[in-house]
C-alpha cells in the first residue's frame, strides 16, 4: 500500500512554521523560506502577511521528526 508522507522539512523550515504560528505579525521570515512553506501548502498570504494553513498547524503538532515505517524497521521473526 502507498502511503503518502507530509514534505520533510528542514530545520529552519520548521522553525519558521513555529515562529509564524506563535507570532504571525511580527515574524521575519526569508523569502526563500515563505515561498517553499506557501508552495508545500503550510502557508499563505491573507492580507499582506503570512499565515498557517490547517496544514501547517497540523504539521507543528505532529513535530520535527515524522516517523515513517522505515524508521521505526520491521518485525523480523517466525511465530511458531
Amino acid at each position: 500500500m502507498d502511503q503518502i508522507l507530509p514534505p520533510n522539512l528542514n530545520d529552519l523550515e520548521f522553525e519558521a512554521l513555529r515562529q509564524i504560528a506563535a507570532h504571525p505579525a511580527t515574524c521575519h521570515i526569508p523569502s526563500t523560506i515563505q515561498s517553499r512553506l506557501k508552495d508545500i501548502g503550510y502557508a499563505k498570504e491573507v492580507l499582506g502577511r503570512l499565515v498557517l494553513t490547517d496544514d501547517g498547524l497540523q504539521r507543528i503538532a505532529m513535530g520535527r521528526l515524522i516517523s515513517t515505517p522505515s524508521a521505526l524497521g520491521t518485525l523480523t521473526g517466525s511465530l511458531d
